[in-house]
């Protein structure tokens, strides 16, 4: 409930109006209650006593407590004296006065201009003596232009209402889920650094986007915390590393017990791991929450993977489910993934999966590019885009191909030399400690890896005479099927790193679920991954399900011949093949690890199991013994 108070011609109800339509409340006139005989009193220019207002205040008040019992409203109201505002008060449970002030000459002029009005200008001086000026709610100088001034009470309106979620840091990422945030109703403290180059980030931030009306800017951290409803719920969008510490350090002497502090960056699992602990340490709940979609999925619906305890979850799942991406039966892209770092550590697998599908797409680009234009690749790519091998990375890679710049084609002048972050590295370093076999990501990693040696592989090439067989015209219907083999390989692998992560750490991961909120708002969202909510549901792993198993064992051949058409046309596949000597690999009953671990008995003593006697018993031999 706002009333806003002063005198007549203080411009009440010109604010009081734009002010209701802002916050989409009703307005409501205190003169338009007045009683017959009030009115007839002041036009004939006589004040009006204690006395006369009394009905008239009962019969606000009685109004206000309907309108505060229904959402609220705004009331322009002289409310002159403490008494009167007492009176008003008395019925609501959460009112802001808004005090409009001016000088007398500025008021009189205004009311001189206004006509068909029964406040003359005469009863002005009676109103300025019986004003007793409040020493609490919002005052404003009525001397701006009534724009700034709605501007100026939109700003103090929001700093005075608790903000139900802080974002912490403005770069591309925080400020479009700052406005996500907003958009739906959720009222959103931001907080940015103001040294050097950030000094207007904030104020920048908050003119670009006025019509948000539940958006508070800081660039005081102190501030900023005490903006926040407790438990405060607080998301830090900072780089990772010692940037995260360094926030969490200066934050945390301004929060309370209980309170939550996000991590929504590309975190180390391990490092979210130790500020959990840390944190628990200080009874401040930690939440590591990956976060996927780009610019474009924070803004109008990301995937969001949080980690934490389940106490912390609930607390802040109404407003991450809010702004999550929706899968396909409206649910949210969001869900409670685990303990402590489990949260980043899927996010990581992600990105390591999301590089594995980027090579592929490049792989298959390569030895398309041989013999097709890029017109024609697209054709091809959006025939597949219309079935299961649909994905968001295809998607966006058919208009890569299309785009021209001029009459030439912009990928063609696109420096061949990757660039990374470093979260598939840090997926294919985990599964080595996990013990898992992530050969495609892996493989995806390293050919980033070679193709940052742009000026050596440029040396070495003229050293390379070509001859390439003549070009066989390629099978497209072939190359669909290797396709959808990697791809399902691909997401095994992920999936299985996962697995294995879960039993290690203990987080109990439901990977059916995690494909599920992998299906909209995230980079590798697909049709394959749809499936996958299925597949993992009823299969503790992929080629445990017999379509899939069968999918790929009927694929195999068509595999081996695109990857036959690259070597006879020197076009390296590195991830096709890490896909193809997995499934080979797997799929063999013997392999020659016999022999490996011969070798290591032999220069190593490191002992070996035999296969006619029991697998308990360890054995060595002396190799070089005659």
């Amino acid at each position: 409930m706002i009333v806003i108070m002063g005198v007549s011609g203080c411009g009440k109800t010109t604010i009081g109006k734009a002010l209701a339509k802002q916050l989409g409340l009703p307005f409501f006139d205190a003169d338009d209650f007045h009683p017959q005989s009030n009115i007839d009193k002041m036009k004939q220019g006589t004040p009006l006593t204690d006395h006369d207002r009394m009905p008239w205040l009962s019969l606000l008040a009685d109004h206000i407590k309907t309108w505060d019992e229904h959402g609220g409203a705004v009331l322009a109201c002289s409310a002159l004296k403490e008494s009167y505002r007492n009176i008003l008060a008395s019925q609501s449970k959460n009112m802001t006065w808004i005090y409009l002030k001016g000088s007398f000459e500025l008021i009189q002029s205004r009311l001189e201009q206004r006509e068909l009005h029964y406040m003359k200008s005469g009863l002005l001086q009676s109103q300025f003596d019986a004003l007793e000026e409040p020493d609490y709610g919002i005052h404003i100088t009525i001397e701006n232009h009534p724009e700034q001034i709605l501007s100026t009470l939109i700003s103090k309106l929001n700093r005075m209402r608790k903000s139900e979620f802080g974002v912490i840091g403005l770069g591309v990422m925080g400020k479009s889920l700052s406005l996500n945030i907003a958009e739906k109703g959720i009222r959103v403290s931001v907080y940015n650094r103001s040294e050097g180059d950030e000094a207007q980030v904030v104020p920048e931030f908050l003119e670009n986007n006025r019509s948000f009306k539940t958006l508070s800017g800081f660039s005081n951290l102190q501030e900023f915390v005490e903006s926040l409803e407790q438990p405060r719920k607080i998301l830090m969008m900072v780089k990772a590393g010692s940037v995260i510490d360094s926030v969490i350090a200066q934050v945390v002497p301004f929060l309370s017990k209980e309170d939550i502090l996000i991590d929504g960056g590309n975190s180390h699992f391990t490092d979210t791991q130790n500020r959990f602990q840390s944190l628990k340490k200080q009874q401040i709940h930690f939440i590591g929450c990956g976060i996927s979609g780009g610019e474009a999925g924070a803004r109008t619906g990301p995937s969001l993977m949080p980690g934490g305890t389940v106490e912390s979850y609930n607390s802040v799942a109404p407003i991450l489910e809010a702004i999550a991406a929706k899968d396909t039966n409206g649910q949210p892209c969001c869900a409670y993934i685990g303990n402590d770092g489990s949260g980043h550590f899927v996010k990581m697998i992600h990105n390591g999966m999301e590089y594995a599908e980027m090579q592929l797409l490049a792989e298959v680009y390569a030895l398309m590019s041989q013999t097709m234009d890029h017109e024609a690749i697209a054709k091809v790519f959006s025939s597949w885009n219309k079935g299961d091998l649909s994905s968001y990375v295809l998607d966006i890679t058919i208009d890569i191909l299309r785009k021209k710049e001029e009459d030439h084609y912009l990928l063609d002048k696109i420096l061949d030399k990757a660039e990374q972050k470093g979260t598939g590295s840090w997926s294919s370093k985990t599964a080595l400690d996990l013990g898992v076999p992530t050969t495609m990501m892996t493989s995806a990693v390293f050919a980033r890896y070679i193709s940052a040696f742009k000026a050596t592989r440029e040396q070495l090439s003229k050293h390379i005479q070509v001859k390439k067989n003549t070009i066989t015209p390629l099978d497209v219907n072939t190359l669909e099927k290797a396709y959808r083999f990697a791809r399902i390989v691909n997401h095994h692998q992920g999936f299985e790193v996962m697995n294995e992560a879960s039993k290690t750490y203990h987080w109990n991961l439901n990977l059916s679920e995690i494909a599920r909120i992998w299906t909209n708002g995230c980079i590798i969202r697909s049709q394959l991954m749809q499936d996958c909510i299925s597949f993992l549901n009823k299969n503790k792993d992929l080629l445990s399900h017999k379509a899939v198993f069968e999918n790929l064992q009927h694929s195999e051949f068509a595999t081996a011949e695109i990857l036959q058409l690259a070597i006879s046309n020197r076009v390296p596949l590195d991830t096709f093949w890490a896909a193809y000597t997995y499934w080979i690999s797997m799929t063999t009953k013997r392999l020659p690890a016999n022999v490996i671990q011969a070798q290591r008995d032999y220069f190593g003593a490191h002992t070996y199991q035999r296969l006619d006697r029991p697998l308990t018993e360890y054995f060595h031999t002396k190799w070089n013994a005659s």
